[in-house]
């Protein structure tokens, strides 16, 4: 199978998935019935983005793990499975682009995700194309880490469970997975973007690819950035909430607290 041919399964299998797959598995939850029109279509769409993140962020870490001369040539090297990881992406993202624009509203489309999925299929299409960078694109895939995270939050918020232990925990989870695969990396990976510049290996990259790959990673960090901020805010104002509310004293009948022995 081609890459071509990958991308397509991909993009076939994720829209199955969304259509057939997910409202098959989640009539069975109790609460999944009671949601809106639009948070069933939302909760599908992130059941295929979790599935995805699972699939790619596994396959990237084979690569970059123990496919040993990808790491020797991390401009030129390739493998199948390098880009097999990346055909599965593009088609999910070009999948879920379909989502958004076909429903806007019922999926939680905005501008942000829009720009995000077509940089991110622009770059891994280049580097498909070219053969080129596919270590770093795998680098970039691990990314994804923290996606089941984000969608779990928001299933349990939907759901009425935002005040339960798992919410809270699956916050810190959240925090610690995007902080450790899309913001701790940012210092080494442009580091390692000047030092690869002095490779010979380098002086075939094409100045359009060269422009390309440093200008989306550029991009995707700057919306990674200001996504943590949002992530910071929302997990210190659940922190505080539930600080306050462990200091709040029982109330007795009589209007008075119980005494802790």
């Amino acid at each position: 199978m081609n890459n071509l041919q990958c991308g397509l399964a991909s993009f076939v299998f994720f829209l199955y998935f969304y259509k057939h797959m997910s409202p098959a598995l989640s009539g069975r939850i109790p609460k999944f019935n009671r949601l809106t029109k639009d948070e069933k279509t939302e909760w599908h769409a992130r059941n295929a983005s979790t599935l995805h993140a699972v699939v790619v962020t596994l396959l990237a870490m084979y690569v970059l793990l123990f496919e040993e001369h990808l790491r020797r040539d991390i401009i030129w090297g390739r493998s199948t499975l390098s880009e097999c990881s990346l055909s599965i992406c593009v088609g999910y993202l070009l999948s879920d682009l379909y989502l958004i624009f076909t429903n806007y509203e019922a999926v939680g489309g905005t501008v942000g995700f829009i720009i995000h999925h077509c940089v991110s299929a622009y770059a891994y299409v280049y580097g498909l194309s070219g053969s080129v960078l596919l270590p770093v694109a795998n680098f970039r895939l691990l990314a994804e880490m923290s996606t089941p995270f984000v969608n779990l939050r928001w299933a349990l918020s939907t759901t009425g469970n935002k005040d339960s232990e798992l919410y809270f925990y699956n916050g810190l989870l959240l925090t610690f997975s995007f902080f450790i695969s899309r913001i701790l990396p940012m210092p080494f990976f442009y580091y390692m973007v000047i030092s690869v510049q002095s490779l010979d290996s380098y002086s075939r990259v094409s100045l359009p690819c060269h422009i390309s790959w440093i200008g989306v990673c550029m991009v995707l960090d700057v919306m990674n950035l200001m996504w943590f901020k949002k992530i910071m805010s929302g997990i210190l104002t659940h922190v505080i909430k539930r600080s306050k509310a462990s200091e709040t004293p029982p109330a007795t009948h009589n209007g008075t607290a119980h005494k802790i022995e």
